[in-house]
């Protein structure tokens, strides 16, 4: 829940504040101290990959909302600054980093899982051993049902499964960004992409780790991996994309036009019981205008 609430409430921010981006003061307050926050509650629990997919929240936000390049080269010294505290802080990460740099100086220990991985992709070849015959998912790979069940789909699928896989996240980036550049409300077109790239850019580090480009980080496959409450926010994400994609211009006309053509709502619009959408109407005044000062009050103060 919290990837979700940073990405809305973020936006929010952002969006309230779009005239004043350009001074770093208003970009980074409260936003970045708000965030630091969250890392540091979930690295307490600890969570190295829920805090690196905050941290892809993070970035998205402010990339998206038009922050400086220069703030970004912060950024990156930053964080391999605290990705070089945290392995130090617990063994067991710099152990990951050193199975990934060297994969066979630990075969049995710290890079038997990286191992085990690519031996099942392996073993799945072009066409795959056939779905429900994965070999690897009985112990032979630890974690197979969470974060490495894209070697699972490898060995049973084989490459063309992992092809499938890939096009359908290559999908979703494609209309997640065609759903934001298509919407004039700003603030939907910087959580749509925010969301989107949060996604992606979870469903790119599980793969990249399993396949062995990336250091193990724990991190789910959206909509695959096992684990309900992961599921239940994905699901809610791409709910958020379909009701925004429901409020672009053009979709909004087709709407109208099937409600003035039928004289109701569609059957889909009647089943979910969706309102009509509403066309984004900009403020005619910044929001500082928005609540004037009655007549007689203001500046003059009190008598």
């Amino acid at each position: 829940p919290a990837k979700l609430a940073l990405a809305l409430w973020g936006a929010h921010v952002l969006i309230t504040k779009r005239a004043l981006l350009r001074q770093w003061r208003h970009l980074l307050v409260p936003l970045v101290p708000m965030a630091v926050v969250i890392f540091a509650l979930v690295m307490l629990q600890p969570d190295l990959g829920t805090t690196i997919t905050l941290a892809v929240v993070l970035l998205a936000l402010l990339w998206f909302g038009g922050a400086p390049s220069e703030l970004f080269g912060v950024i990156a010294i930053a964080a391999v600054a605290g990705a070089i505290a945290m392995a130090g802080i617990a063994g067991y990460r710099s152990a990951r980093i050193e199975s990934f740099l060297h994969p066979g100086a630990d075969p049995q220990g710290a890079a038997y899982q990286a191992r085990q991985a690519m031996f099942s992709l392996a073993d799945g070849g072009w066409w795959g051993v056939g779905l429900g015959q994965s070999s690897a998912k009985w112990d032979y790979l630890p974690n197979a049902h969470n974060d490495f069940i894209f070697a699972v789909i490898g060995e049973e699928l084989g490459f063309l499964g992992c092809l499938v896989v890939l096009l359908l996240f290559g999908t979703l980036a494609y209309v997640g960004i065609r759903i934001a550049a298509r919407n004039t409300d700003p603030w939907i077109k910087l959580v749509a992409a925010t969301v989107t790239t949060w996604l992606v850019g979870q469903a790119a580090i599980n793969i990249g780790y399993v396949v062995g480009l990336l250091p193990i980080t724990g991190i789910p496959l959206p909509l695959i991996s096992s684990g309900g409450t992961s599921i239940a926010l994905t699901m809610l994400a791409f709910g958020l994309l379909a009701n925004f994609a429901r409020h672009e211009p053009q979709a909004v006309s087709a709407l109208r036009y099937e409600f003035t053509r039928s004289g109701r709502p569609g059957v889909l619009t009647r089943l979910l019981r969706l309102r009509p959408p509403v066309p984004y109407a900009p403020a005619s005044r910044p929001r500082a205008e928005a609540w004037p000062l009655p007549s007689g009050r203001g500046s003059r103060g009190r008598r």
